[in-house]
């Protein structure tokens, strides 16, 4: 680029600017880089505009939108920021205002607008750091701005004000979110009524925790409002202590009786603690617990990680031999594949092939290729057959692209295979899905296509 004449590349980007117009914001902004105050009213209109539009914006248009908001947070970073923060902050402070208009006219399902001002909020920080302006009581901007949170764009701001807050303004903005706590708990009098104070200032005490880097304050800001916790926020409490590598307070927690449906979370919690004080002969133990309990190969992979070489043979065996005892089919299949033992997964599925029916669509479709792929021709039709039949009893209609995919495949195979027991043969397979689902026309409509 340095090579080339300045009168060309500028008659190249004017080119750009007339036929693209797409391209206008941008070209118009890096052509005003060097002018911050021109540059800030130029951003300034983009941003009115925001603010100013009423259109609603459908799903498949929140992609492109959501784009346009990024080039715009993009085009205050890069042009403003380092050189003026003063500029840069007004505008992302602007910028940020115009969430809850945006996000009344916007199907943001998958998140993609949410996501940009929640970008915006870190630069909202790191523009009031640079700008340094003493004049601002930053402590009750920050206060004041996460009033607004109703979204939950603005959710990055008090974990992250240490930024710009000093750690003694932490503890005051700490102190004024404990201390509505704490009177919104002993006024809330109906129980079978949200207490929407306690929910906001018991999850803003949290956040304050993660920006003090205080997992004590954390579990504070649950104790208050749930003086007996459950397990759900007893796990938590037991993350905050692990991320800030405080595992023996976890274990005050994870010594104690759990429900069972949340022991496997426990276990996983145990691992973390083992994993941070050393004591691998203890991580043994959690992880054999892991594995006997959710049986898949990833579990018994960091099962094996922690065991001495003559240690895994007989780890092996116990794996396959649990994997034909039961459990998740699936699960135990995969294993067993993983696990070089082709002929005992094929076998597993065959002697429970009537369970195929309940298992998840995306993990029957993983171990059917995996079947046959590995030349287990019984076994994949089994599999492709359950995937099929869920198709079609259910109609969905949508899939019948896939179904038949699936028929395909199943013709292919039954030239492979001599003899089916103890599934059905092909033949008899294929008349009773015709006596069934015959009626479902423009399924055989795609197999005759």
């Amino acid at each position: 680029m340095a090579d080339i004449d300045a009168d060309i590349l500028r008659n190249f980007i004017f080119d750009l600017y007339l036929r693209y117009p797409e391209l206008s914001d941008k070209i118009e902004a890096l052509t005003l880089a060097n002018d911050s105050t021109a540059l800030s009213r130029v951003l300034g209109k983009r941003i009115a505009s925001l603010r100013r539009g009423r259109r609603f914006i459908d799903y498949r248009a929140s992609f492109d939108f959501a784009r346009e908001l990024e080039a715009l947070l993009a085009d205050i970073e890069s042009g403003l920021l380092a050189r003026s923060p003063k500029h840069a902050f007004n505008l992302v402070d602007r910028f940020l205002a115009t969430a809850e208009s945006v996000l009344n006219r916007v199907d943001d399902s998958v998140g993609a607008v949410g996501e940009v001002y929640r970008q915006a909020v870190l630069s909202w920080l790191t523009a009031a750091k640079d700008w340094q302006n003493a004049n601002v009581d930053w402590l009750e901007r920050i206060y004041q701005l996460y009033q607004q949170n109703d979204y939950g764009v603005l959710d990055p701001l008090l974990p992250n004000a240490h930024l710009l807050l000093t750690q003694d303004q932490l503890k005051q903005l700490a102190w004024r979110y404990e201390n509505a706590l704490r009177k919104a708990s002993k006024s809330h009098e109906q129980e079978d009524k949200v207490n929407f104070p306690v929910l906001h200032n018991g999850v803003a005490l949290g956040q304050i925790a993660d920006a003090l880097r205080d997992p004590a304050l954390y579990e504070r800001s649950v104790l208050i409002h749930s003086p007996k916790p459950n397990n759900l926020q007893v796990k938590s409490i037991c993350e905050k202590y692990l991320q800030y590598e405080q595992p023996e307070a976890a274990m005050r927690y994870l010594n104690q009786a759990w429900e069972s449906r949340f022991e496997y979370d426990r276990l996983q919690l145990l691992d973390q603690v083992c994993v941070q004080t050393g004591d691998r002969q203890q991580l043994k133990v959690i992880r054999s617990r892991l594995f006997r309990s959710e049986q898949s190969y990833a579990s018994f992979t960091r099962y094996l990680e922690v065991l001495d070489e003559d240690e895994k043979e007989k780890a092996c065996g116990s794996a396959i031999e649990q994997a034909e005892q039961g459990g998740n089919i699936v699960l135990s299949a995969d294993l067993l594949m993983k696990l070089s033992q082709t002929e005992r997964a094929q076998a597993l599925v065959l002697a429970r092939h009537q369970e195929l029916a309940e298992c998840l669509y995306d993990s029957l479709l993983r171990l059917a290729k995996a079947f046959e792929k590995a030349d287990c021709n019984l076994a994949a039709t089994a599999c492709y057959r359950a995937l099929l039949l869920d198709i079609l009893a259910q109609a969905r209609s949508k899939a019948y692209g896939h179904g038949a995919r699936y028929y395909n495949k199943l013709e292919a195979l039954a030239k492979r295979i001599k003899v089916f027991k103890p599934l059905l043969t092909h033949h008899v397979f294929v008349e009773q899905l015709r006596s069934v689902h015959g009626r479902k026309k423009s399924f055989w409509a795609r197999l005759e296509s």
